[in-house]
């Protein structure tokens, strides 16, 4: 390798930008990348010393012509080379690449190093469902968030069908420009995940920043979050106009690190950046301290049940339905106001003539509201929409590719604009409409009448899910999918290829739920698998700041001594 170079290109924390630094002189700061390929198209070597590691990189001449760059780092008795490509190739975040790559403690350093697979995120997660045409304005509601404008935290906390996510989505449809929506889901409680999926949020409106915030999220033994947060912050700093960052089904978030990073967060908003948390349950915040300063505006059951007034207008422009004022206030008194009864209503009662009647009997209550659903709603359906939603309802978001694999079913993009154009409770997730959503109570209801009547059919439909995510690159979903299906073999096949992709990124709370998901015989079966899980999550527990290293690390007991035997245990915790 040739000599030292005079050169240092190094990652400044304080002022979060690269600067160049020549026989310990500064020499200029980095603000653009084109300022960097400018410097280098006169030079020949630099140290490079980033956010993941450090190394030497030197422009070398081939024996067939032209000149390419090369990455140095010491290995124990020997230098670790990597080829880095033409000048139009370095950019910051390849060299950061190549330092995580080349400064791995991993055995294998004869390997080449592989690349590191980012988490899918669905672009549908990263925008509003689609607003139905007919979908009406609460203007009362729309009031009082419009003043979240003035506080840190907007908190919109209802149980499930109170039609929290359809009002902040026309809410946000005023002024799209102005809102950072991210909806998320169970696979988002790994920490590393969830923030990426935050910054990609943040990105649809400020496509520039977060660079350094993403650098650090990928290396394989990342910053403290806290750290890789405030990072984030000093971007958002710039912000000259309100900017609201919307998580909606924040429900989902179970893992503590992520609570304590959100908290954390709350309490370093810069000015023009608030925060909107759509859930039907609280989150573990400390509430009662922002209520006192006047920082939390909160809307909940009481707020965004239906009024007669709102009530008429959803049931005569959404659903067609005119019916008399008594009748409308008789009907908003036995659902109170909740809009998913509405609607289960107003399915039902279209097979009556007198609906007077029918709404003197209809008792409220989400109980009988999903009876309705079954014996109202699935028994006057086609059979071949029958079963179209039964089968599908084991599926979270649903696209016609997806429905095809799974249900084998040929006209999947007819039935989906058919269930939309017969109002049941599918909720468009995309402008093109090819992502939808089915309403979380009638999924439930209809998964209960799959399992009653088809229960040979539960495993098989996961696991066709599992195969079609698995080809689309989401190996998480898939392996939830195939755990669902009891395809213990194929779940244990994908873990395997992703065990060190998730150390290197940070995402061991997943694998963990994933291995105690698995049968015992399954557990003992793979036990070297197991092994290698518990080795990793021990590594990830020893890079990361108490309270997540006491947590990792009762994780990973917990998960040698249910599932390995005594001896293996004494081995490896010593």
């Amino acid at each position: 390798m040739p000599r030292s170079p005079l050169h240092i290109l190094r990652w400044s924390s304080e002022r979060h930008q690269y600067e160049l630094v020549t026989q310990h002189h500064l020499e200029q700061h980095f603000h653009t990348e084109h300022q960097w390929f400018l410097w280098l198209e006169t030079a020949t070597s630099f140290s490079f010393q980033g956010a993941s590691g450090r190394l030497n990189v030197y422009k070398e001449a081939r024996a067939r012509g032209g000149t390419y760059w090369y990455a140095y780092a010491p290995a124990s008795k020997r230098t670790r080379k990597r080829y880095l490509g033409q000048t139009a190739n370095l950019t910051f975040e390849r060299l950061e690449e190549a330092a995580r790559a080349l400064n791995s403690s991993s055995p294998e350093t004869t390997s080449p190093p592989q690349p590191v697979e980012q988490p899918v995120i669905l672009r549908t997660k990263l925008s509003p469902p689609h607003l139905p045409v007919m979908a009406i304005r609460r203007e009362r509601l729309h009031t009082r968030l419009d003043a979240a404008e003035s506080h840190r935290l907007t908190l919109v906390s209802a149980s499930a069908g109170w039609g929290k996510t359809t009002l902040l989505s026309a809410w946000a449809a005023q002024a799209p420009e102005r809102v950072a929506w991210l909806s998320l889901d169970e696979l988002d409680n790994d920490p590393v995940r969830f923030w990426l999926s935050v910054l990609a949020a943040l990105r649809t409106r400020l496509p520039a920043i977060g660079k350094h915030t993403q650098m650090m999220l990928n290396a394989q033994q990342p910053p403290a979050l806290t750290t890789i947060i405030m990072t984030l912050l000093h971007d958002l700093e710039t912000l000259a106009e309100p900017l609201f960052l919307l998580l909606d089904d924040y429900h989902h978030i179970t893992e503590q690190s992520i609570h304590d990073t959100m908290l954390f967060l709350l309490e370093h908003l810069p000015p023009h950046l608030h925060l909107i948390l759509v859930s039907r349950i609280d989150p573990p915040f400390a509430l009662s301290r922002l209520r006192l300063h006047g920082q939390l505006l909160e809307l909940r059951d009481a707020d965004v049940r239906f009024h007669e007034d709102e009530a008429a207008s959803f049931l005569s422009q959404t659903m067609g339905l005119t019916l008399e004022a008594n009748d409308v206030h008789l009907l908003v008194r036995r659902t109170a106001g909740w809009v998913a009864g509405l609607q289960l209503a107003a399915f039902s009662i279209q097979h009556y003539e007198d609906r007077s009647e029918f709404i003197r009997a209809f008792t409220g209550g989400h109980r009988s509201l999903l009876d309705y659903v079954q014996e109202e709603i699935l028994t006057g359906l086609p059979p071949a929409l029958h079963d179209f939603l039964l089968q599908t309802s084991l599926l979270k978001s649903i696209t016609a590719p997806l429905c095809q694999a799974v249900t084998h079913e040929t006209r999947s993009q007819e039935l989906l604009e058919a269930i939309e154009r017969a109002n049941l409770f599918v909720v468009p997730l995309d402008r093109e409409r090819r992502w939808y959503r089915i309403h979380d109570l009638f999924r439930e209801a209809l998964q209960r009448r799959l399992k009653a009547t088809q229960p040979e059919l539960v495993p098989l439909l996961h696991q066709r899910a599992a195969r079609w995510y698995e080809e689309q690159g989401a190996r998480q979903e898939a392996i939830a999918h195939a755990l669902d299906g009891a395809d213990y073999d194929y779940a244990i096949a994908l873990m395997q290829q992703r065990v060190e992709v998730a150390w290197l990124r940070g995402e061991a709370q997943n694998l963990y739920h994933w291995i105690m998901a698995l049968p015992e015989t399954y557990i003992r079966a793979h036990a070297d698998f197991v092994l290698t899980a518990t080795l990793y999550l021990l590594n990830t527990a020893a890079s990361v700041s108490h309270p997540q290293h006491q947590s990792t690390l009762d994780r990973v007991k917990q998960m040698i001594t249910v599932h390995l035997s005594n001896d293996k245990y004494c081995s490896v915790c010593g």
